[in-house]
């Protein structure tokens, strides 16, 4: 009882914190880890061209090449979400980001596709825990209003990684033969690691996760260090937290579990239908932004422009997503989770079957940035909305189910597996259309489904989904007898 009267005291003084100089420092450091990995993922688009004419790879290789890393983030990702569970989400993100750099800069010394392909998907193993730890971090320190504001800027910061690829191929690829220039691109994108030194030195465990393990005393120190920060530029002292009785119900009713059950708790009552809803949408949101990270280059190439051009034009879609990510995030406190992925999903929609339709360039150009700016844009509210659906001891556990299933498995590797053998035997305009009729069916689902939870602080919702367990073991057993 004392344990949980600390950890629940702990979660009113997080969720009493202004915005300052200190939560920005926080989240841009979790940000820098997005860059990293955004242009890891983003780098297969630039050698993809070179890397098909060498090796004379047919659609269905190029499918397996696009959706390796996907692969592995699928295969990842769950079990790094139960070990940042366990073990800190911090320790993980470090762990990710060594792992997916390491696995880049071998993949330039690959001998031929085989091994490129294994390679990529053991770097994708890497970048599982890499993608959801900075939003776990983020989400369990600033408050209810103004977590996808934040979740904006994390998007953000994956939205200018994904800027880094096409800038880095445009000064890179010219200066080598085709069959050297992508090695020399895949070692310079894995450089980057050393940033695992600045995450090391300066960015900190989240204190919400400490204190529901029991490591009151670090706990502690995180948050006073931060207040300490936040009076310094206040001027003043903060005012007393205020327990309020959800978050001390939600931290009482939420405890650590046990490893495998942590697993099971996300497709059990209440949690099963908003995960199987959450996933749905997930799918409709990763499958568009897969085409658009892994196939504009190429879809560009084919339209007999020239691989500088084809470059530069992916430069401009891949620049449209940042915009779209702050938007996203500034909007959806204002208007709702539920109603700013409508907002954001229609238009996504429109755009991928208007790509489909034409063949002119630059009429190309205008409609990927519009489904780029949009189903990019999505995703920072989205992702926070996913990790609202769960409790602090199995919240990586649950975004890491959503995201592995719905964004990385079924969007990731099965949409980018078949897309390139779909677009040789359809086309691309009845390809695009396929994919724009299932991100609409998706987002009804999403909308009828998943429940609304803009201002309510991460406590409130667990108190909220701790009644709606109750409730239904109050019908089972009432059922039963």
């Amino acid at each position: 009882m004392q344990t949980d009267m600390r950890a629940a005291q702990l979660a009113a003084r997080l969720q009493r914190l202004p915005i300052t100089r200190a939560s920005w420092l926080l989240v841009i450091l979790a940000a820098g880890a997005l860059v990293v990995e955004a242009l890891d993922i983003g780098s297969l688009s630039i050698i993809l061209p070179g890397v098909k004419a060498m090796w004379h790879l047919t659609p269905t290789q190029i499918g397996m090449l696009a959706a390796s890393s996907a692969l592995g983030i699928a295969i990842g990702m769950i079990p790094a979400g139960r070990l940042a569970d366990r073990f800190g989400r911090k320790r993980l993100l470090v762990i990710g980001v060594l792992w997916f750099c390491g696995g880049t800069m071998l993949s330039a010394a690959a001998p031929n596709y085989a091994v490129l392909v294994v390679l990529r998907g053991l770097s994708g193993l890497g970048m599982a825990p890499a993608f959801i730890m900075p939003y776990s971090i983020v989400s369990e320190f600033v408050s209810s209003t103004t977590r996808t504001a934040f979740a904006g800027l994390l998007e953000s910061a994956l939205g200018i990684g994904y800027l880094l690829p096409p800038l880095l191929g445009i000064l890179v690829m010219p200066h080598f033969s085709p069959d050297v220039g992508w090695r020399v691109f895949l070692v310079i994108a894995g450089l980057p690691v050393v940033y695992v030194g600045v995450i090391i030195h300066y960015l900190p465990e989240s204190a919400r996760w400490l204190s529901r393990v029991g490591r009151h005393d670090e706990a502690e120190h995180v948050v006073r260090t931060l207040e300490q920060r936040v009076e310094r530029v206040l001027g003043r002292r903060l005012p007393e937290a205020v327990v309020a009785p959800e978050v001390a119900l939600a931290v009482a009713t939420n405890r650590p579990a046990a490893s495998l059950a942590a697993f099971a708790v996300v497709w059990r009552p209440p949690f099963v239908l908003r995960t199987v809803a959450m996933i749905c949408g997930a799918f409709g949101t990763f499958s568009m932004f897969y085409v658009g990270v892994n196939y504009i280059p190429s879809l560009f190439v084919e339209r007999h422009m020239a691989l500088n051009n084809a470059l530069l034009f992916t430069l401009v879609t891949a620049a449209v997503q940042i915009p779209g990510k702050i938007l996203n995030g500034l909007l959806a406190e204002v208007v709702g989770r539920k109603a700013i992925y409508a907002i954001f999903t229609v238009p996504a929609a429109i755009g991928a079957y208007e790509f489909g339709q034409t063949g002119d360039p630059f009429a190309m150009l205008c409609w990927a940035s519009l489904f780029l700016f949009c189903a990019a844009g999505s995703a920072p509210s989205y992702k926070m909305w996913y990790a609202e659906q769960y409790p602090t001891p199995i919240r990586a556990t649950g975004q890491a189910t959503v995201e592995a299933i719905g964004g990385r498995l079924i969007g990731g590797v099965l949409w980018t597996l078949l897309f390139p053998i779909i677009v040789a035997g359809w086309g691309i305009a009845a390809t695009m259309t396929l994919l724009a009729l299932a991100s609409i069916t998706m987002l009804v689902v999403v909308m009828v489904f998943a429940p609304e939870t803009r201002g309510r602080s991460v406590e409130a919702l667990e108190a909220e989904a701790a009644g709606e367990g109750a409730a239904v073991a109050v019908r089972q057993s009432t059922s039963t007898a």
